[in-house]
């Protein structure tokens, strides 16, 4: 039984990934990332406070994870953020609902033909077909990886498979020391999901252990890599970044180095619509309204080194599979976003973006009223201020960028046994803001920054029950409740 399983996740690795089921459109014939310019709105659905979507392979459907504010009479807020999934078809505009989830890591199949995503309070993984529930898995890592239509997740001490079937089949056993165990460990898979990463956060050590591993024999070997901030895969095939404080490194599918890249410590990389191609920009110092456009470089592989233009935009950055769309969320208040998408085209580069007229309203709402601070990332609070929390938490992407809440002065970057890596900043009126748990900083002590410029990205260090960041405030050194400033 278990060499047939085996043999069943070989071959899965022979389908393409990204394989369309059907042609989205016509004409609509895949065009590269470089020299892009996605700068045209497409009318969509309001659709609020959107923190994560992805793009079915055929660039038809996107699957969104957003987060709505929910009564709640034993929350000191009133109300709780719960996250929930929603598919939009762009052709008809129709928006379909499923309900609250836990983690908002939706991933379609290779051929688009299944869903899945982790149900309500993180019970099962769930895949869908055509609208409905087909099978509900239970890993015990909230990651998991299409490789075409076969699912690789870990169940305890086993990589599983499913392919379709009642039963997942076993792809290997693991040996004792390397069972990974949530949150304490993170694992992250390839994007053809034959390798992974097993990174093991220490709480009072600034840099975690990392392995790399091959998933047919679960083999590993120590990544060393002394200096890095995080590891990430490529979304396609089997490319690991390596990010430090002022370089990015890409090992290719044989595990030898294919490139550095130097960047600015204040950099952002993200991927392209062929989740191989490697873009880098730095991020505007604004509270990304979409009120303005970016130029991101092209930065790997060289051969296709060139320039894009895409909006500045709060969080979701998703290119559709054949490039044609960008999707991202603009700030419409200070704690608050809506999705928009944009057409990406081929266009020389004299030609100038229109304005969005309603940029204007939105940067006048984000300004209004008594509050100050920002929400410094796109996610979900999944706790908020009382009496034996000091913070809040807001739960978002690994990797993703903080802000800062408003304009200062970094006065402090540390790593704390408890809240792992830590920036703070100085603002006017003896308010200061510090955010725990990051990968990675961008910025230095003693730099002044912009509300809404980027001062780290999110991570587990410290004491993590996940992704997020802790958000605190403190007025002349006592705690204050951020969402209220």
């Amino acid at each position: 039984m278990r060499k047939a399983a085996l043999l069943v996740f070989v071959l899965a690795f022979t389908v393409p990934l990204g394989t369309p089921a059907a042609a989205a459109q016509p004409n609509e014939d895949p065009v590269p990332a470089p020299g892009l310019k996605c700068v045209e709105r497409v009318a969509v659905p309001t659709l609020e406070n959107v923190i994560d979507a992805k793009w079915s392979p055929d660039g038809s459907t996107l699957a969104l994870v957003r987060f709505v504010r929910i009564p709640s009479a034993t929350n000191p807020s009133g109300y709780i953020e719960d996250e929930v999934l929603e598919t939009l078809d762009m052709w008809s505009g129709k928006v379909r609902s499923y309900g609250s989830i836990e983690y908002g890591r939706p991933a379609w199949s290779g051929s688009g033909r299944y869903l899945a995503y982790w149900g309500p309070k993180a019970d099962f993984l769930q895949i869908m077909e055509r609208g409905e529930i087909v099978a509900r898995l239970t890993p015990s890592m909230p990651e998991f990886r299409w490789s075409g239509d076969a699912l690789v997740y870990i169940e305890r001490s086993t990589i599983r498979v499913w392919t379709g079937g009642r039963v997942p089949g076993t792809v290997v056993k693991l040996l004792d020391r390397l069972v990974p165990h949530y949150p304490r460990d993170d694992w992250s898979w390839s994007g053809d999901a034959s390798r992974f990463t097993l990174t093991r956060y220490v709480p009072d050590e600034p840099e975690p252990e990392r392995l790399i591993g091959w998933t047919e024999t679960g083999d590993v070997a120590e990544l060393d890599v002394p200096g890095a901030t995080l590891t990430e895969w490529a979304p396609s095939g089997a490319i690991l970044l390596i990010r430090y404080p002022t370089r990015l490194e890409l090992r290719d599918e044989i595990g030898l180095t294919g490139a550095y890249v130097p960047i600015a410590r204040n950099a952002v990389h993200s991927w392209g619509a062929d989740g191989r191609t490697l873009l880098v920009r730095t991020l505007r110092p604004s509270v990304a309204a979409g009120e303005a456009f970016e130029e991101v470089k092209v930065v790997w592989p060289v051969s296709r080194a060139a320039t894009a233009i895409l909006p500045n935009v709060f969080g979701t950055r998703a290119f559709s599979p054949n490039g044609r769309y960008f999707g991202g969320t603009v700030r419409t208040d200070r704690h608050d976003s809506r999705l928009e998408v944009f057409r990406c085209v081929e266009v020389p580069r004299g030609d100038v973006a229109v304005p969005d007229p309603e940029a204007a309203a939105r940067l006048a709402q984000i300004d209004g009223g008594t509050g100050r601070l920002i929400r410094p990332v796109a996610g979900a609070i999944s706790q908020f201020v009382h009496i034996a929390h000091s913070g809040v938490d807001i739960a978002a992407p690994f990797g993703s960028p903080v802000v800062a809440a408003d304009a200062g002065i970094v006065t402090k970057i540390a790593f704390k046994e408890e809240g792992g890596l830590q920036v703070c900043v100085q603002h006017a009126g003896g308010l200061e803001t510090c955010y725990y748990h990051a990968s990675a900083f961008l910025v230095a002590v003693g730099e002044r920054v912009a509300r809404g410029q980027a001062i780290a990205l999110v991570g587990m260090s410290g004491r993590a029950t996940g992704p997020h960041v802790h958000w605190e405030a403190k007025l002349d050194g006592k705690v204050l409740d951020p969402l209220l400033r």
